[in-house]
């Protein structure tokens, strides 16, 4: 009889001490566009920090659109949501030297403080199972 107690707790450590419940926040994809002054912002980052605290969630702004769907997605929630302007390589880097592809980036889009280290951007994702649009008109 001890032998099958033993299966019987070995059984029960399995069920319960491996896949338990996971820590990690629900997500969703969110995807939107980008404006600065009426103009889709050609390249830049982006970056949701949940509030007050939690996982942050970025993505890259080409020609005015962004996505996020890696690791799920931003975690649901509110959010403070910082956009940067990035250096904006050449669409074609094939074949070319560093010094070309260097010579061929254009200067990133300076992107006022209060949408970046000052941000007073905000998104709420709300849970479900289609992506989530937040779009962002940012003026100077």
């Amino acid at each position: 009889m001890p032998g099958k107690q033993f299966i019987l707790w070995g059984m029960l450590l399995l069920t319960f001490g491996c896949g338990g419940v996971s820590d990690a926040p629900d997500r969703r994809i969110v995807k939107g566009s980008v404006t600065l002054n009426g103009e889709p912002l050609e390249g830049a980052v982006i970056r949701f920090l949940p509030q007050p605290a939690g996982p942050v969630a970025a993505g890259k702004i080409i020609n005015g659109m962004y996505e996020i769907s890696n690791k799920g997605g931003v975690p649901l929630g509110n959010h403070r949501v910082e956009i940067k302007g990035t250096p904006i390589l050449p669409a074609d880097t094939e074949g070319k030297s560093l010094g070309e592809i260097d010579a061929a980036t254009k200067p990133a889009i300076p992107i006022p403080d209060k949408y970046h280290s000052k941000s007073e951007l905000e998104a709420t994702i709300e849970a479900g199972s289609e992506p989530f649009f937040v779009d962002f008109e940012l003026k100077e």
